[in-house]
């Protein structure tokens, strides 16, 4: 058994590895791979600087609760309450305590934490299965769970290899192949080989909440460019690379994993941005990280520039939308949300020397030492992106405007583009936060069940978009889970100049999937970030018969502290911090009116403002908002109609700013005047 000193003065990953020679490096199907390598994750010799990074004060709080949490529920749980048969919650929460516990022992010494780690392995080992889906009802396939089990063993066993006998060990080489690796290569195969997959199902053996009504035919094509394909393929290279030269399945294994790998980096734009949103391109991308990593340090090869990672930091960062209510807020178009971690940023800021990234990084509180600490290069100054605003069309469709990225800037957002996973029935919705609050809210994280009563607030009646007799786009019934529909909206203009931004998104084929009747259907933004006014001009057309038309608007409600005033043509948005003030307008006149979406109070109060045009075949819907702190007087603002159009005069701020408003085709033309 070898001792601590030992292992912090030996090169190899494990006892009995085996090297592999310069055979291996040159032949034919091979995985590459350098001889001599070190410790898969870091070397002995990085420890004293790792632990001088988790002295910094900017990670001593997440350690030092990581180092002095009371871990005696986690013990217990190890001890008595672990259910094998558990995948969904018992598995992850094993894992997390083998991972957390490994490294504090690798780094401190602490023999309480090794002896927490050492269980913990002991009962993921007595698990059968890692993960509770199968293919053709008998094989393990790794989406998640299967995934994070490698991912801990491959990590966590060199850090407390003394602990464990010999017994032991040899326990983990013969399992990690069988539970770990070769579930983690059939779900990457199978999105490779969509057709030759027989059937993915959920294990009937496995304890689960209520999952099982979902229709599972179509996964390998829906997940493929997904997060459910970054997470079992990063699990797949690091297990790979754990087993070079032992496993005779180390070669097909690194063919499917190169295969993947090219597929799955399709999946971010050339301008790095995701369709997911950021909270699953968070989980992609770091995923990917921990493997490319490792990649970089035992292989001769490196994948690590196929992907636009500073681009990627761009998206995260202009993305930025924290709040008094969600601190830790980006841009949430569908599921997404809760944006990236200073891990995945500190490893790029490493690996491009990209300041920006590592300005993004230190934004963030650190979340998991383990990885921060690693990746974290003290030597590349941050730098903060110049300019007093910022305006990003990405390739996925997504439009941001935003002063910046604290809590107390504007950000604004329009959802263009088409299907993604995770996305909701959102074309063409606009979300804004201001003062630290979300003042047009897109309502956070529904349910994934499509039989529960919340799942309706992923449709677009749910949204800041336009309805059209009531109905919104197209979306799907959610029996194959959060799939893509087929709804499409496209960026068909964009201005900017010094102060402002214009951007028009058509959204008409979304919309006539629904109603063959629609014949346009468009939303143009006229922002203006200096003063923080936003004009939205919705307008729709339809083929025969008339319609009523309307833009619907939500404040955020998520602490019951939303309120919404209106008055004539006038609105008032209430939040504690901030207000926002609002004026319509549209030919015939518009009807206000204030309603709550219909869901059951258990699952949220979601009030919504209705601006509704009247019935026919041409409508043209007209809102003005200014974002305000709550001391704040509304400013004097104006709609009125002209001969040809509206002008809207304001004077927020001491500004004064007036815009004519015309109607040509289907996209209104601006003159604006600011002074």
């Amino acid at each position: 058994m070898l001792s601590r000193k030992q292992f912090l003065v030996r090169s190899g990953l494990a006892a009995g590895f085996m090297l592999i020679g310069t055979a291996m490096l040159k032949g034919q199907n091979q995985s590459p791979a350098r001889s001599g390598r070190r410790n898969l994750f870091f070397a002995p010799e990085d420890i004293p600087e790792i632990r001088r990074r988790l002295s910094l004060p900017m990670f001593s709080e997440a350690w030092a609760k990581q180092l002095n949490a009371d871990v005696s529920d986690d013990v217990r749980f190890l001890e008595t309450d672990v259910d094998f048969n558990d995948q969904l919650r018992h598995l992850p929460r094993v894992c997390n305590i083998l991972q957390r516990d490994a490294f504090i022992y690798v780094i401190t010494g602490r023999a309480d934490r090794g002896g927490n780690a050492k269980l913990a392995l002991q009962r993921l080992l007595q698990f059968r299965k890692w993960d509770y889906f199968l293919e053709a009802g008998k094989d393990v396939i790794g989406l998640q769970r299967a995934p994070l089990a490698t991912q801990s063993v491959v990590l966590a066993y060199e850090w407390i290899e003394e602990l464990l006998p010999v017994e032991m060990r040899q326990e983990v080489m013969r399992q990690l192949p069988d539970k770990g690796i070769e579930p983690c290569y059939r779900s990457c195969w199978g999105m490779l080989h969509k057709e030759d997959v027989v059937g993915w199902s959920f294990d009937p053996d496995a304890t689960l909440l209520e999952e099982p009504n979902r229709d599972l035919r179509r996964w390998p094509w829906i997940l493929a460019g997904t997060n459910l394909h970054a997470v079992p393929l990063s699990a797949l290279g690091l297990g790979a690379v754990f087993m070079l030269g032992r496993h005779p399945r180390g070669p097909e294994w690194w063919k499917v994993l190169k295969a993947g790998f090219d597929d799955i980096k399709g999946s971010f734009a050339r301008d790095g941005s995701y369709a997911e949103g950021t909270s699953y391109c968070n989980y992609s991308a770091l995923e990917l990280v921990h493997f490319l990593h490792v990649q970089r340090r035992h292989t001769t090869e490196d994948w690590s520039d196929q992907i636009n990672w500073k681009g990627l930091m761009d998206y995260f960062l202009m993305t930025r939308m924290p709040s008094a209510q969600h601190p830790e807020g980006h841009v949430n178009f569908g599921d997404g949300g809760d944006g990236y971690t200073s891990d995945l940023a500190f490893w790029i800021a490493r690996r491009f020397e990209d300041p920006q990234a590592q300005y993004a990084g230190l934004l963030r509180p650190i979340r998991e030492p383990m990885f921060a600490a690693v990746y974290f290069n003290p030597e590349i100054e941050p730098a903060k992106p110049a300019g007093s605003w910022f305006y990003r069309h990405y390739d996925i469709g997504w439009v941001v405007i935003t002063t910046g990225f604290a809590s107390g800037d504007f950000v604004t957002a329009i959802r263009s583009g088409g299907p993604a996973n995770h996305e909701h029935a959102d074309r063409n919705s606009v979300i804004m936060k201001c003062h630290e609050e979300n003042l047009l809210v897109d309502n956070w994280h529904p349910p994934y069940d499509n039989l529960n009563p919340a799942w309706s607030l992923r449709t677009s009646p749910a949204h800041n978009t336009v309805l059209i007799d009531g109905q919104g786009h197209q979306y799907h019934d959610g029996t194959e889970g959060t799939n893509p529909s087929r709804a499409q909206a496209k960026v068909v203009r964009e201005v900017t100049t010094e102060h402002y931004a214009i951007v028009t998104s058509d959204a008409t084929p979304a919309y006539a999937l629904v109603d063959q009747n629609i014949a346009a259907v468009n939303r143009t933004l006229l922002c203006v970030p200096g003063i923080k006014l936003l004009l939205v001009v919705d307008t729709m057309r339809t083929k025969i018969r008339p319609v009523i038309f309307k833009a619907r608007w939500f404040v955020e409600n998520e602490d019951k502290q939303g309120g919404i005033e209106f008055d004539g043509a006038r609105f008032l948005f209430q939040r504690p911090k901030a207000r926002l003030a609002g004026v319509c307008a549209a030919a015939s006149g518009v009807r206000l009116t204030r309603d709550s979406f219909p869901v059951p109070a258990a699952h949220g109060v979601f009030p919504f403002l209705d601006v509704a045009a009247e019935a026919a075949g041409e409508s043209c819907i007209i809102t003005a908002m200014i974002a305000l702190q709550q001391h704040e007087p509304v400013p004097p603002m104006e709609l009125t109609a002209t001969t040809d159009g509206w002008v809207l005069t304001a004077s927020p701020q001491g500004r004064n700013i007036s815009v004519g408003i015309t109607l040509a085709d289907d996209y209104p033309a601006f003159n604006v005047s600011l002074s």
